[in-house]
Protein backbone atom coordinates (compact mmCIF):
# COMPACT_ATOMS: atom_id res chain seq x y z
CA UNK A 1 0.00 0.00 0.00
CA UNK A 2 1.30 2.93 -0.74
CA UNK A 3 1.03 6.18 2.00
CA UNK A 4 -0.28 8.74 0.51
CA UNK A 5 0.74 12.18 1.29
CA UNK A 6 4.00 11.69 0.48
CA UNK A 7 4.47 9.25 -1.77
CA UNK A 8 5.84 7.02 0.36
CA UNK A 9 6.79 3.65 -1.06
CA UNK A 10 6.78 0.15 0.08
CA UNK A 11 10.73 0.34 0.14
CA UNK A 12 10.65 3.28 2.46
CA UNK A 13 8.11 1.64 4.32
CA UNK A 14 10.07 -1.31 5.23
CA UNK A 15 13.29 0.53 6.37
CA UNK A 16 10.87 1.75 8.54
CA UNK A 17 9.66 -1.43 9.68
CA UNK A 18 13.55 -2.48 10.28
CA UNK A 19 14.17 1.13 12.16
CA UNK A 20 11.52 0.86 15.03
CA UNK A 21 10.63 -2.34 17.25
CA UNK A 22 7.31 -1.71 17.44
CA UNK A 23 4.31 -2.50 15.42
CA UNK A 24 4.25 -0.30 12.17
CA UNK A 25 0.54 -0.48 11.30
CA UNK A 26 -1.38 0.21 7.58
CA UNK A 27 -4.85 1.10 7.00
CA UNK A 28 -5.76 -2.27 5.86
CA UNK A 29 -3.57 -4.32 8.89
CA UNK A 30 -5.74 -5.67 11.77
CA UNK A 31 -4.67 -3.66 15.10
CA UNK A 32 -4.74 -0.08 13.44
CA UNK A 33 -8.43 1.12 13.95
CA UNK A 34 -8.00 0.07 17.46
CA UNK A 35 -5.31 2.46 17.43
CA UNK A 36 -6.48 5.49 15.61
CA UNK A 37 -9.67 5.45 17.44
CA UNK A 38 -9.82 8.32 20.11
CA UNK A 39 -12.09 8.06 23.27
CA UNK A 40 -14.30 10.53 21.46
CA UNK A 41 -16.12 8.84 19.03
CA UNK A 42 -16.42 11.79 17.06
CA UNK A 43 -12.82 12.36 16.65
CA UNK A 44 -12.31 10.11 13.25
CA UNK A 45 -8.58 10.40 11.83
CA UNK A 46 -6.41 8.41 8.57
CA UNK A 47 -3.05 8.71 9.30
CA UNK A 48 -0.91 6.92 6.77
CA UNK A 49 0.55 4.89 9.01
CA UNK A 50 0.95 3.86 13.02
CA UNK A 51 3.89 3.69 14.57
CA UNK A 52 3.65 1.83 18.59
CA UNK A 53 6.89 2.49 19.29
CA UNK A 54 8.09 0.28 22.85
CA UNK A 55 10.66 2.60 23.60
CA UNK A 56 12.30 6.13 23.13
CA UNK A 57 14.65 4.63 20.65
CA UNK A 58 11.41 3.43 18.58
CA UNK A 59 10.37 7.23 18.71
CA UNK A 60 13.27 8.46 17.38
CA UNK A 61 13.30 6.62 14.75
CA UNK A 62 9.94 7.09 13.85
CA UNK A 63 10.27 10.99 13.79
CA UNK A 64 13.33 10.65 12.12
CA UNK A 65 11.74 8.74 9.07
CA UNK A 66 8.62 10.95 9.35
CA UNK A 67 10.91 14.15 8.93
CA UNK A 68 12.83 12.80 5.98
CA UNK A 69 9.81 11.46 3.96
CA UNK A 70 7.93 14.53 4.35
CA UNK A 71 4.64 13.71 6.83
CA UNK A 72 3.60 15.15 10.08
CA UNK A 73 3.74 13.52 13.62
CA UNK A 74 1.07 13.47 16.18
CA UNK A 75 0.84 11.56 19.30
CA UNK A 76 -2.15 9.73 20.88
CA UNK A 77 -1.88 7.87 23.96
CA UNK A 78 -5.35 7.03 25.25
CA UNK A 79 -7.34 9.29 22.43
CA UNK A 80 -8.62 12.29 24.96
CA UNK A 81 -8.29 15.68 23.40
CA UNK A 82 -8.56 16.12 19.75
CA UNK A 83 -7.69 18.32 17.44
CA UNK A 84 -6.76 18.41 14.02
CA UNK A 85 -7.01 15.33 12.82
CA UNK A 86 -3.75 13.50 11.79
CA UNK A 87 -4.66 12.50 7.85
CA UNK A 88 -2.52 11.32 5.66
CA UNK A 89 0.42 11.43 8.46
CA UNK A 90 2.36 9.54 10.49
CA UNK A 91 0.21 8.54 14.03
CA UNK A 92 2.42 7.34 17.03
CA UNK A 93 0.44 5.19 19.64
CA UNK A 94 2.32 5.49 22.71
CA UNK A 95 -0.11 3.21 24.47
CA UNK A 96 3.06 0.62 24.77
CA UNK A 97 5.25 2.62 26.89
CA UNK A 98 3.40 1.90 29.64
CA UNK A 99 6.28 2.07 32.70
CA UNK A 100 6.43 3.85 35.53
CA UNK A 101 8.93 4.12 38.71
CA UNK A 102 7.63 5.55 42.10
CA UNK A 103 10.15 7.49 44.25
CA UNK A 104 7.56 7.42 47.70
CA UNK A 105 10.63 9.22 49.86
CA UNK A 106 11.45 12.30 47.12
CA UNK A 107 7.63 12.48 46.14
CA UNK A 108 8.10 11.83 42.78
CA UNK A 109 6.94 9.84 39.66
CA UNK A 110 8.54 9.16 36.48
CA UNK A 111 6.50 8.11 33.95
CA UNK A 112 6.29 7.15 30.35
CA UNK A 113 4.02 8.76 28.05
CA UNK A 114 1.15 5.91 28.08
CA UNK A 115 1.00 5.54 31.76
CA UNK A 116 -2.91 6.28 32.84
CA UNK A 117 -3.43 8.09 36.20
CA UNK A 118 -5.40 5.11 37.41
CA UNK A 119 -2.58 2.50 37.77
CA UNK A 120 -0.13 5.98 39.41
CA UNK A 121 -2.74 6.70 41.59
CA UNK A 122 -3.03 3.09 42.31
CA UNK A 123 0.07 2.61 43.06
CA UNK A 124 1.05 6.31 44.85
CA UNK A 125 -2.20 5.75 47.00
CA UNK A 126 -0.43 3.49 50.04
CA UNK A 127 2.09 5.62 50.51
CA UNK A 128 -0.39 8.50 51.34
CA UNK A 129 0.86 10.82 48.10
CA UNK A 130 -1.36 11.79 45.55
CA UNK A 131 -0.41 13.15 42.31
CA UNK A 132 -3.15 16.00 40.52
CA UNK A 133 -5.31 13.94 37.79
CA UNK A 134 -8.69 15.48 36.58
CA UNK A 135 -11.65 13.93 36.76
CA UNK A 136 -11.22 11.12 35.03
CA UNK A 137 -8.53 8.58 35.77
CA UNK A 138 -8.10 6.40 32.36
CA UNK A 139 -6.75 10.14 30.72
CA UNK A 140 -2.90 9.73 30.21
CA UNK A 141 -0.45 11.77 32.38
CA UNK A 142 1.48 12.87 29.73
CA UNK A 143 -1.13 14.20 27.55
CA UNK A 144 -3.48 15.35 30.48
CA UNK A 145 -0.25 17.33 31.97
CA UNK A 146 0.94 18.75 28.68
CA UNK A 147 -2.86 20.24 28.14
CA UNK A 148 -2.23 21.83 31.97
CA UNK A 149 -3.79 18.98 34.22
CA UNK A 150 -7.07 20.55 36.37
CA UNK A 151 -8.25 18.53 39.03
CA UNK A 152 -9.94 18.35 42.04
CA UNK A 153 -6.73 19.33 43.91
CA UNK A 154 -5.84 22.34 41.90
CA UNK A 155 -6.69 24.86 44.08
CA UNK A 156 -4.56 23.69 46.69
CA UNK A 157 -1.19 22.69 44.37
CA UNK A 158 -2.05 23.89 41.34
CA UNK A 159 -1.97 22.70 37.48
CA UNK A 160 -0.27 19.11 37.36
CA UNK A 161 2.12 21.02 34.51
CA UNK A 162 3.31 22.69 37.30
CA UNK A 163 4.37 19.79 38.67
CA UNK A 164 6.76 18.22 36.79
CA UNK A 165 10.72 18.44 37.70
CA UNK A 166 12.38 17.20 34.33
CA UNK A 167 10.67 15.62 30.80
CA UNK A 168 12.33 13.69 27.89
CA UNK A 169 11.73 15.27 24.54
CA UNK A 170 12.02 13.56 21.13
CA UNK A 171 12.36 16.90 18.57
CA UNK A 172 11.58 17.17 15.26
CA UNK A 173 15.39 16.51 14.49
CA UNK A 174 14.66 13.07 16.06
CA UNK A 175 17.28 14.03 18.92
CA UNK A 176 16.61 12.63 22.18
CA UNK A 177 16.81 15.56 24.93
CA UNK A 178 16.30 15.50 29.07
CA UNK A 179 14.63 18.98 29.66
CA UNK A 180 14.85 20.47 33.41
CA UNK A 181 14.82 23.65 35.10
CA UNK A 182 19.09 23.41 34.22
CA UNK A 183 19.06 21.47 31.19
CA UNK A 184 17.69 23.45 27.94
CA UNK A 185 15.20 25.86 30.21
CA UNK A 186 13.93 27.14 27.54
CA UNK A 187 12.27 24.14 26.15
CA UNK A 188 11.16 22.86 29.96
CA UNK A 189 9.43 26.60 30.16
CA UNK A 190 7.42 25.31 26.84
CA UNK A 191 7.04 22.37 27.12
CA UNK A 192 4.73 21.23 30.43
CA UNK A 193 1.49 23.47 29.60
CA UNK A 194 2.24 24.09 26.11
CA UNK A 195 0.76 20.71 24.69
CA UNK A 196 4.22 20.22 23.34
CA UNK A 197 3.99 21.40 19.46
CA UNK A 198 7.98 21.02 19.73
CA UNK A 199 8.32 17.04 20.42
CA UNK A 200 6.99 13.58 21.41
CA UNK A 201 7.44 13.56 25.55
CA UNK A 202 8.54 10.13 25.75
CA UNK A 203 8.46 10.36 30.05
CA UNK A 204 7.88 12.93 32.60
CA UNK A 205 9.38 13.49 36.16
CA UNK A 206 6.17 15.01 38.61
CA UNK A 207 6.05 15.39 41.77
CA UNK A 208 3.78 13.95 43.98
CA UNK A 209 1.98 15.44 47.22
CA UNK A 210 1.25 13.79 50.71
CA UNK A 211 -2.26 14.05 50.99
CA UNK A 212 -3.73 10.33 51.65
CA UNK A 213 -7.32 11.53 52.74
CA UNK A 214 -9.68 14.10 51.43
CA UNK A 215 -13.37 15.54 52.53
CA UNK A 216 -15.40 14.89 48.78
CA UNK A 217 -18.30 14.38 47.45
CA UNK A 218 -22.11 15.58 45.92
CA UNK A 219 -24.71 17.15 47.35
CA UNK A 220 -27.60 16.08 45.06
CA UNK A 221 -30.91 18.28 44.70
CA UNK A 222 -33.25 18.89 42.27
CA UNK A 223 -32.97 20.51 38.31
CA UNK A 224 -35.30 23.03 39.67
CA UNK A 225 -32.61 23.83 42.43
CA UNK A 226 -30.03 24.87 40.07
CA UNK A 227 -31.05 29.14 40.74
CA UNK A 228 -30.61 28.08 44.68
CA UNK A 229 -27.42 26.10 44.08
CA UNK A 230 -25.78 28.75 41.80
CA UNK A 231 -26.49 31.37 43.93
CA UNK A 232 -25.22 29.77 47.41
CA UNK A 233 -21.85 28.71 45.26
CA UNK A 234 -21.00 32.33 44.11
CA UNK A 235 -21.35 34.27 47.75
CA UNK A 236 -20.09 30.44 49.76
CA UNK A 237 -17.09 30.68 47.06
CA UNK A 238 -15.67 33.65 47.88
CA UNK A 239 -13.88 32.79 51.18
CA UNK A 240 -13.54 29.28 50.72
CA UNK A 241 -10.26 27.93 51.08
CA UNK A 242 -7.52 27.09 48.51
CA UNK A 243 -7.85 23.67 50.42
CA UNK A 244 -11.00 23.34 48.24
CA UNK A 245 -11.96 23.10 45.06
CA UNK A 246 -15.51 22.81 44.28
CA UNK A 247 -18.40 23.18 41.44
CA UNK A 248 -21.88 23.37 40.84
CA UNK A 249 -22.92 20.49 38.21
CA UNK A 250 -26.10 19.92 36.14
CA UNK A 251 -25.88 15.89 35.24
CA UNK A 252 -28.14 13.66 32.86
CA UNK A 253 -27.71 9.96 34.60
CA UNK A 254 -28.41 7.29 32.65
CA UNK A 255 -30.68 4.64 33.72
CA UNK A 256 -28.89 1.76 34.09
CA UNK A 257 -28.03 -0.02 36.84
CA UNK A 258 -24.18 0.94 37.45
CA UNK A 259 -26.23 3.92 38.41
CA UNK A 260 -26.85 4.42 42.22
CA UNK A 261 -30.74 3.82 42.50
CA UNK A 262 -32.00 7.37 43.57
CA UNK A 263 -29.45 9.26 40.65
CA UNK A 264 -30.82 6.65 37.91
CA UNK A 265 -32.73 8.02 34.62
CA UNK A 266 -32.77 11.58 36.29
CA UNK A 267 -31.75 15.08 35.52
CA UNK A 268 -29.82 16.50 39.04
CA UNK A 269 -28.10 19.37 40.12
CA UNK A 270 -25.08 19.42 42.43
CA UNK A 271 -22.43 20.49 44.89
CA UNK A 272 -19.78 18.71 44.45
CA UNK A 273 -16.15 18.84 45.36
CA UNK A 274 -12.91 17.88 47.43
CA UNK A 275 -11.53 19.47 50.47
CA UNK A 276 -7.48 18.45 51.20
CA UNK A 277 -6.62 19.59 54.12
CA UNK A 278 -8.01 18.74 57.71
CA UNK A 279 -11.42 15.99 57.58
CA UNK A 280 -12.96 18.17 60.40
CA UNK A 281 -12.19 21.35 59.02
CA UNK A 282 -13.59 20.09 55.46
CA UNK A 283 -16.91 18.37 57.19
CA UNK A 284 -17.75 21.65 58.73
CA UNK A 285 -17.53 23.70 55.47
CA UNK A 286 -19.68 21.51 53.77
CA UNK A 287 -21.93 21.59 56.79
CA UNK A 288 -22.12 24.95 55.81
CA UNK A 289 -23.58 24.46 52.61
CA UNK A 290 -25.73 21.23 53.72
CA UNK A 291 -27.65 23.78 56.37
CA UNK A 292 -28.22 26.56 53.37
CA UNK A 293 -29.12 24.32 51.04
CA UNK A 294 -31.70 22.36 52.98
CA UNK A 295 -32.33 18.21 52.50
CA UNK A 296 -30.20 16.30 49.32
CA UNK A 297 -32.00 14.01 47.04
CA UNK A 298 -28.61 12.35 47.96
CA UNK A 299 -25.69 13.54 49.77
CA UNK A 300 -22.44 11.61 49.16
CA UNK A 301 -20.22 13.71 50.73
CA UNK A 302 -17.52 11.46 53.37
CA UNK A 303 -13.61 11.24 54.57
CA UNK A 304 -12.40 9.60 51.33
CA UNK A 305 -9.12 7.94 50.48
CA UNK A 306 -7.48 10.76 47.76
CA UNK A 307 -6.96 7.45 45.71
CA UNK A 308 -10.79 7.16 44.83
CA UNK A 309 -11.20 10.86 43.83
CA UNK A 310 -12.82 10.08 40.70
CA UNK A 311 -15.73 8.66 42.35
CA UNK A 312 -16.88 12.86 42.78
CA UNK A 313 -17.26 13.69 38.85
CA UNK A 314 -18.12 9.84 38.03
CA UNK A 315 -17.19 10.60 34.26
CA UNK A 316 -17.85 7.34 31.54
CA UNK A 317 -15.10 5.56 31.15
CA UNK A 318 -16.32 3.84 27.98
CA UNK A 319 -15.79 5.95 24.96
CA UNK A 320 -18.87 8.10 23.66
CA UNK A 321 -19.28 10.46 20.36
CA UNK A 322 -19.84 13.80 21.79
CA UNK A 323 -19.72 17.59 21.60
CA UNK A 324 -18.74 20.32 24.08
CA UNK A 325 -17.91 23.97 24.54
CA UNK A 326 -16.00 26.12 27.35
CA UNK A 327 -15.73 29.10 28.69
CA UNK A 328 -13.84 30.93 31.27
CA UNK A 329 -16.20 32.72 33.70
CA UNK A 330 -15.45 36.44 34.98
CA UNK A 331 -17.95 35.47 38.27
CA UNK A 332 -21.36 34.26 38.74
CA UNK A 333 -22.87 37.62 39.39
CA UNK A 334 -26.96 37.66 39.07
CA UNK A 335 -26.79 38.20 35.65
CA UNK A 336 -24.04 35.17 34.65
CA UNK A 337 -26.49 33.18 37.23
CA UNK A 338 -29.49 33.97 34.90
CA UNK A 339 -28.07 33.21 31.53
CA UNK A 340 -27.05 30.03 33.12
CA UNK A 341 -30.64 28.89 34.83
CA UNK A 342 -31.98 29.47 31.44
CA UNK A 343 -29.63 27.67 29.54
CA UNK A 344 -29.57 24.48 31.70
CA UNK A 345 -32.68 25.18 33.90
CA UNK A 346 -35.26 22.62 34.44
CA UNK A 347 -37.38 25.16 32.25
CA UNK A 348 -35.05 24.94 29.63
CA UNK A 349 -34.91 22.62 27.00
CA UNK A 350 -31.48 21.11 27.95
CA UNK A 351 -29.95 18.81 25.63
CA UNK A 352 -26.53 17.84 27.35
CA UNK A 353 -25.13 15.70 29.80
CA UNK A 354 -23.39 17.83 31.70
CA UNK A 355 -22.64 21.52 32.57
CA UNK A 356 -20.34 22.08 35.41
CA UNK A 357 -19.47 25.60 36.82
CA UNK A 358 -16.22 24.65 38.74
CA UNK A 359 -13.97 27.20 40.93
CA UNK A 360 -10.41 28.36 39.99
CA UNK A 361 -8.24 30.47 41.89
CA UNK A 362 -5.26 29.60 44.47
CA UNK A 363 -2.52 27.82 43.26
CA UNK A 364 -4.06 27.84 39.76
CA UNK A 365 -2.86 31.11 38.96
CA UNK A 366 0.85 29.88 38.48
CA UNK A 367 3.51 31.95 39.29
CA UNK A 368 4.02 34.59 36.51
CA UNK A 369 7.34 33.25 35.26
CA UNK A 370 5.57 29.86 34.37
CA UNK A 371 3.47 28.92 31.68
CA UNK A 372 0.34 28.95 31.90
CA UNK A 373 -2.20 26.86 29.64
CA UNK A 374 -5.48 28.88 30.80
CA UNK A 375 -3.19 32.26 30.47
CA UNK A 376 -3.04 33.32 34.04
CA UNK A 377 -6.54 34.22 34.04
CA UNK A 378 -8.43 35.90 35.74
CA UNK A 379 -11.81 34.47 35.67
CA UNK A 380 -12.63 32.60 38.94
CA UNK A 381 -14.83 30.26 37.21
CA UNK A 382 -14.64 27.62 34.26
CA UNK A 383 -17.98 26.43 32.61
CA UNK A 384 -17.72 23.22 30.51
CA UNK A 385 -20.71 21.86 28.72
CA UNK A 386 -20.75 18.63 27.41
CA UNK A 387 -23.59 16.33 25.11
CA UNK A 388 -24.01 12.65 23.91
CA UNK A 389 -24.57 12.82 20.14
CA UNK A 390 -25.92 9.33 19.57
CA UNK A 391 -27.01 9.85 15.54
CA UNK A 392 -27.16 12.54 13.54
CA UNK A 393 -30.37 14.25 14.70
CA UNK A 394 -28.97 14.57 18.56
CA UNK A 395 -25.41 15.46 17.28
CA UNK A 396 -27.32 18.53 15.32
CA UNK A 397 -29.42 19.45 18.43
CA UNK A 398 -25.98 19.80 20.50
CA UNK A 399 -24.70 21.45 18.24
CA UNK A 400 -27.20 24.33 17.87
CA UNK A 401 -27.82 24.42 22.12
CA UNK A 402 -23.72 24.43 22.61
CA UNK A 403 -23.38 27.40 19.86
CA UNK A 404 -26.30 28.99 22.32
CA UNK A 405 -24.69 28.81 25.00
CA UNK A 406 -21.07 29.95 23.03
CA UNK A 407 -23.30 32.70 22.23
CA UNK A 408 -24.70 33.48 25.40
CA UNK A 409 -22.30 33.11 28.18
CA UNK A 410 -19.70 35.05 25.47
CA UNK A 411 -20.38 38.79 27.31
CA UNK A 412 -19.46 36.74 31.09
CA UNK A 413 -16.45 35.01 30.00
CA UNK A 414 -13.14 36.65 30.01
CA UNK A 415 -12.17 35.19 26.48
CA UNK A 416 -9.57 32.99 27.87
CA UNK A 417 -9.23 29.36 27.23
CA UNK A 418 -8.13 26.35 28.99
CA UNK A 419 -6.42 24.41 26.45
CA UNK A 420 -7.49 20.81 27.66
CA UNK A 421 -11.18 21.95 27.57
CA UNK A 422 -10.97 21.90 24.02
CA UNK A 423 -11.96 19.26 21.81
CA UNK A 424 -12.61 19.04 18.17
CA UNK A 425 -14.27 21.74 16.18
CA UNK A 426 -13.51 23.72 19.13
CA UNK A 427 -10.25 23.45 19.45
CA UNK A 428 -9.49 26.08 16.54
CA UNK A 429 -6.57 27.99 16.52
CA UNK A 430 -8.13 31.14 17.87
CA UNK A 431 -9.17 29.39 20.89
CA UNK A 432 -5.77 27.68 21.67
CA UNK A 433 -4.14 30.76 21.24
CA UNK A 434 -6.83 32.35 23.80
CA UNK A 435 -5.10 29.51 26.09
CA UNK A 436 -1.58 31.77 26.68
CA UNK A 437 -0.75 35.64 27.12
CA UNK A 438 0.19 37.61 23.42
CA UNK A 439 3.92 37.63 25.27
CA UNK A 440 4.09 33.63 26.11
CA UNK A 441 2.62 32.70 22.64
CA UNK A 442 5.28 34.73 21.02
CA UNK A 443 7.82 33.20 23.41
CA UNK A 444 6.12 29.59 22.11
CA UNK A 445 6.31 30.51 18.66
CA UNK A 446 9.68 31.54 18.56
CA UNK A 447 10.71 27.69 19.95
CA UNK A 448 8.73 26.48 17.47
CA UNK A 449 10.31 28.04 14.98
CA UNK A 450 13.45 26.78 16.00
CA UNK A 451 13.04 23.83 17.01
CA UNK A 452 10.74 22.29 14.67
CA UNK A 453 10.84 25.09 11.17
CA UNK A 454 9.58 22.46 9.07
CA UNK A 455 6.14 21.78 11.11
CA UNK A 456 6.67 18.17 12.22
CA UNK A 457 4.41 18.34 14.54
CA UNK A 458 1.57 19.54 13.00
CA UNK A 459 -1.49 18.41 14.53
CA UNK A 460 -3.53 18.16 17.12
CA UNK A 461 -4.37 21.20 19.20
CA UNK A 462 -1.57 23.52 18.53
CA UNK A 463 -1.20 27.33 17.72
CA UNK A 464 -0.74 28.67 13.77
CA UNK A 465 2.70 29.29 13.36
CA UNK A 466 3.44 33.03 14.09
CA UNK A 467 6.79 35.18 12.28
Amino acid sequence: MIITEAGTSPRRLTRLRGAVRGPVLLPSEPGYQPAVGGWNLNAVQRPAVVVQPVDAADVRAAVRWAGDHGLGVAVQATGHGSGRSCDGGLLLDTSRLGHFQLDPDRRRARVEAGVIWRDLVASAAPYGLAGLPGSSTTVGVVGYTLGGGFGWLGRRFGLSAHAVHAAELVTADGRLRTISRTRHPELFWAVPGGLSGLGVVTRLDIGLHPVPTVYAGNLYHRHDRLPDLLHFFADWSRTAPDELTAAVTVRRFPPTAAVPAPLRGQVLVALRGAYSGDVRRGARLIDRARSALGPAELDTFTALPTGRLAEVSADPVAPLPARSHHELLTDLSPATIEELVALAGVDSDWPLVMTEVRQLGGALRGDAETLSPMAHTVARFSLNAIGVTAGPEQDGIVRQHLATVARRMARHATGDSYLNFLDLDGATPERVRAAFTTADRHRLAALKNQYDPTDVFRFGRRLTKEH
